[in-house]
């Protein structure tokens, strides 16, 4: 097990210091296998790489879809047409809670994380500035919309939905009941924190009484509204109501976003910009997959879980313990819940209600994933040119502290309610 500790400081060193988990994932591979004396090439080539390949090979259309839906969206304006409206029933204390919102909407819509910081980052940006207000609190605002809606409500086609209705022949609103309260109370919390940050940052001239930050709404606003979110509708309804498979969901709602946009968008940029758009995220999180998969078949870390596995908890309890070490690990929602079933899900089926096992796994998921170390916050510090000492605190508080709430809120109603 000290190999594992000091291979994952070493994949957390190098990850801090803005190495590519493309290349820091391997090279912490070979040094927990040389801590466990391991051949290197054959770990290389027969735990690392399969993982690597095979989680490309089963999820290049998802993400390639998803990022074709987000830039389409992007390059039409139907993505700051839905900021700006929303944006427009607020008041300037409630700037943080609508990009949550936002980004929640457009997550539930099928837009990916990866892709979604590039999409409504230039709406917060623009709105916080409007308000004169840091912008520290936005890469906080909008994962949280990913993290405590976007992902865990039940019906999401977030990649990690897909990952669990595939493991466990699920449907896409598994857990349907837990999912709606445990999310509600998370939610609540987030919203509550939102509100209580943005008023602490706002400047002292700012009138927070001031009914909201821009115009009035009227019907043609309502209007174009509804058209912007009808691919992300198209999407929802496909996949949650009508049991379509998440790729042709998907790319439903890129064929409803074209034929209503395709005048407005230059549709070979589109798909060059996507295609460079999808390859980003996928190289990430197929490494951490190939990590995953190389940690996952080492008998000293199955021990490891095995050993919680065999804590005096209920199972509900244990597999949300597992799947946020195993999230935090690799620093990946979707690795850490691969890496939880391909240890010790066979275990834990036979045991408790799959639906509702489906739905705290992936909500567990969604918890220690984001520590300093996860590909999407290292990608939109980047992007946005902010720094960690500056939006790391209040993106624990909505990242890890609200989902936790969520956790417990759904393993206490899957056992006793």
């Amino acid at each position: 097990m000290l190999g594992i500790i000091i291979g994952f400081l070493v994949l957390l060193i190098l990850i801090i210091y803005r190495v590519s988990i493309v290349i820091a994932a391997p090279i912490s591979s070979i040094i927990i296998a040389l801590f466990n004396n391991l051949d290197i090439l054959q770990i290389l080539n027969e735990n690392y790489l399969p993982g690597f390949a095979g989680f490309i090979q089963k999820y290049l259309f998802i993400f390639l879809l998803s990022s074709l839906l987000g830039k389409i969206m992007e390059d039409s304006n139907d993505a700051s047409d839905i900021g700006k409206t929303i944006i427009k029933f607020i008041n300037y204390k409630y700037v943080g809670v609508g990009i949550f919102f936002i980004s929640a909407l457009m997550t539930y819509g099928g837009i990916s994380g990866f892709v979604l910081i590039f999409t409504i980052y230039p709406i917060a940006k623009s709105v916080f500035e409007n308000a004169n207000l840091s912008k520290s609190l936005i890469l906080a605002s909008i994962t949280g919309g990913v993290v405590v809606i976007g992902i865990p409500l039940a019906g999401s086609p977030q990649i990690q939905n897909l990952i669990m209705m595939d493991l466990l022949n699920t449907p896409a609103v598994a857990g349907l009941y837990i999912s709606l309260i445990s999310v509600f109370f998370s939610t609540g919390f987030a919203v509550y924190y939102l509100i209580y940050k943005t008023k602490k940052l706002l400047p002292d001239d700012i009138d927070i009484s001031e009914k909201n930050i821009m115009s009035e709404l009227n019907i043609t606003v309502i209007i174009k509204l509804l058209l912007s979110i009808s691919p992300l509708l198209t999407v929802f309804i496909s996949l949650a109501i009508l049991d379509f498979s998440p790729v042709v969901s998907l790319l439903f709602g890129v064929i409803v976003s074209l034929i209503k946009n395709i005048k407005k968008i230059n549709f070979k940029k589109v798909i060059n910009d996507c295609i460079t758009n999808a390859t980003v995220p996928l190289m990430f999180v197929a490494s951490v997959m190939g990590f995953g998969n190389f940690i996952s078949n080492l008998p000293v870390f199955k021990e490891y879980l095995q050993m919680i596995l065999n804590l005096p908890l209920h199972p509900y309890f244990l597999i949300g313990i597992i799947t946020n070490i195993a999230s935090g690990l690799l620093g990946s929602a979707s690795g850490g819940i691969i890496l939880t079933m391909s240890t010790v899900g066979d275990n834990l089926v036979k045991l408790v209600n799959v639906e509702y096992l489906h739905r705290i796994i992936l909500i567990a998921s969604t918890g220690l994933d984001t520590l300093p170390h996860n590909s999407v916050y290292l990608a939109m510090l980047a992007y946005t040119g902010l720094k960690l000492k500056d939006t790391y605190y209040d993106y624990v508080i909505l990242t890890i502290i609200a989902p936790s709430i969520a956790l417990f809120v759904a393993t206490f109603l899957a056992i006793y309610i």
